[in-house]
């Protein structure tokens, strides 16, 4: 195969790396409340472009659940001053739009479609010209995500940045865990209370107030509910109750709905972010099995972000990555340009996927992901020391298999005492590249000599190990790090295995205490080359606190797995048991 260049061309990198002058303030505004098929009607801001012509103009949409007048308005005036209408709406029961807000629910196929209606409402507009984009950021993605299935007739083009292919298996519970970013996301955005909601109607207060308090009081004490039914969301509630995949999941599943999808779309994500397995999933499987405006109309672009937009800077965590900072909007308004507009401006003639590939520190263009051309190493787990870090145990990782026998590696998994989340896809600071030294320490580890040569890994990197525990349950985590030549350990990616999921997760499997059973762990995508002089880190551990709840271990379910019980874990890696991490490399 022929190599890509290692960079770009210079037409393509131009539109992200130098952003647009700022047009003047040629645009009026005004809020409409616009009705939804139930009657409910949903606060939209509509930016009218002023001094452009007569039109008709396209449509620019954001829906958000946000406050449109804060997170939205800096887009909308930006597309509004080069010739778009641009709507920025208040999702259903979010700051000035009626009706109860339920999280992602009214967005897609069922009963309530509020994205669809909307869409269509945005094309009525007298001074439309018919044609509407869709464009946002994680929620503000996943309701575009769940709204393509229900084909509006006028949705022409959509801009998705960051979100799961599934709500379940890719975020909330991953790999059986408990996320607890959705809890912290409802009590930030007061919704994890209920009558601690600002703007619903009956109540006198929002958080923090002595009146909603009251209100709370009183309404508990006349229900007659539980403190927690009481206290709770139902959102939280839902979330909770439902540990296993099962219908109230499948209606939030966009991947499997991709046949549905009839639609370009341009995908964004990042390397630190948490949904960057949904973004790489949706750019593949809409390509593959879309409707005929989706098959191979897809663009993906990937850089060393965190989740949120691309930065503004080329700093990400504690690290720098040079030239990997974007100008999203310009990228955005090209995009719409061209689907909207009707603009031959070259954007569907670019190779498909750009990615930034770190290590190397540059943008590469491909036309698939994963790479076609990655060729599968195995890299064993084996007995040390390696010499690299005062870890439980030191061990190798090696491309020798291992003998007939080498001793296994425990350890105890106190749930009282779970190991830091450090970095990466982390929801709270720190983010991103981070030292991930600290937590290496109280886990096992499994790192490499160091290289004589680079080494890219680009792709889903799988592990493949054995092990068992003294407990009913318990989970795995394994880390993947680049260690550099100071000593740094640099986090790339980390998921985790509850063990009652190990054989699906739609119903638990107990484990027997002390059986030693197989288990299979994908990775989130990555791209990195190890440099000469750097070291391949696995990492191997129980818990990764604040990231997931820790298990208890008793192999109860979560509102019941307390007291936790104290689990001692042990890995395999012997020839019976070869334990090893599938590094998806690319040859160079």
């Amino acid at each position: 195969m022929t190599r890509l260049p290692t960079r770009p061309a210079a037409a393509v990198l131009a539109f992200l790396l130098f952003p647009a002058l700022a047009a003047a303030q040629n645009w009026t505004c005004e809020q409409v409340m616009v009705p939804m098929r139930d009657g409910t009607r949903l606060a939209t801001d509509v930016y009218l472009p002023r001094g452009q012509g007569p039109g008709p103009f396209p449509v620019i949409l954001e829906r958000t659940p946000y406050n449109k007048g804060a997170c939205a308005r800096s887009s909308a005036e930006y597309f509004a001053a080069r010739g778009y209408i641009a709507m920025a709406q208040d999702e259903r029961g979010r700051y000035e739009s009626e009706g109860e807000y339920y999280w992602l629910m009214d967005e897609g196929w069922g009963e309530r479609q509020d994205g669809y209606d909307t869409i269509e409402w945005a094309a009525r507009h007298p001074m439309s010209s018919g044609k509407v984009g869709t464009h946002g950021l994680s929620f503000t993605c996943a309701n575009q995500l769940l709204t393509a299935p229900t084909q509006p007739p006028h949705l022409e083009a959509m801009f998705c940045s960051q979100y799961a292919s599934n709500s379940y298996r890719d975020i909330f519970w991953q790999g059986g865990a408990l996320h607890m970013v959705l809890p912290t996301w409802l009590l930030t955005q007061r919704e994890m209370v209920k009558p601690l909601r600002m703007n619903v109607p009956g109540h006198r207060g929002y958080l923090g107030s002595g009146d909603a308090w009251t209100d709370w009081y009183d309404e508990h004490r006349e229900v007659g509910d539980s403190f927690t039914e009481s206290m709770f969301s139902d959102m939280y509630n839902d979330l909770v109750g439902n540990p296993y995949y099962n219908d109230y999941w499948r209606r939030l599943a966009v991947d499997e709905q991709y046949d549905k999808f009839d639609v370009p779309i341009y995908h964004l994500g990042g390397w630190y972010d948490r949904h960057i397995h949904g973004t790489v999933q949706h750019f593949k499987r809409v390509n593959e099995v879309g409707g005929p405006r989706g098959r191979g109309q897809q663009k993906l672009i990937v850089g060393p972000w965190i989740h949120g937009w691309p930065p503004t800077d080329d700093r990400v965590g504690d690290m720098n990555f040079p030239g990997s900072s974007i100008d999203h909007l310009a990228l955005r308004l090209r995009w719409f340009d061209h689907h909207l507009k009707g603009h031959d401006n070259g954007i569907m003639d670019e190779a498909p996927v750009l990615i930034y590939v770190m290590g190397d520190n540059v943008w590469r263009e491909e036309n698939e992901f994963p790479l076609a051309r990655q060729q599968e190493e195995d890299w064993y787990l084996r007995a040390g020391p390696a010499g690299s870090i005062d870890s439980l145990n030191d061990g190798l990782l090696s491309r020798d298999a291992p003998p007939d026998a080498e001793a296994p590696d425990s350890y105890e998994y106190d749930p009282r005492k779970p190991a830091p989340t450090i970095g990466g896809d982390l929801f709270v600071e720190p983010r991103g590249a981070q030292d991930h030294r600290p937590a290496d320490r109280v886990s096992l580890t499994y790192t490499s000599a160091p290289l004589d040569a680079p080494l890219e890994v680009t792709g889903i990197v799988r592990v493949e190990f054995f092990a068992a525990s003294s407990a009913v349950d318990t989970d795995w985590v394994v880390t993947m790090n680049a260690v550099h030549e100071s000593g740094y350990s640099q986090l790339l990616r980390q998921m985790i295995q509850r063990a009652r999921y190990r054989e699906g997760d739609e119903a638990p499997v107990l484990l027997t205490p002390d059986e030693i059973v197989p288990y299979t762990v994908e990775l989130y995508p990555m791209s990195n080359v190890f440099l000469p002089g750097q070291r391949i880190r696995l990492t191997v551990t129980s818990s990764s606190f604040p990231k997931w709840y820790p298990n208890g271990n008793t192999g109860r379910e979560m509102m019941e797995d307390r007291p936790g019980v104290v689990a001692t874990n042990t890995v395999y890696h012997d020839a019976e048991h070869p334990s090893k991490v599938v590094l998806p490399v690319i040859p160079r």
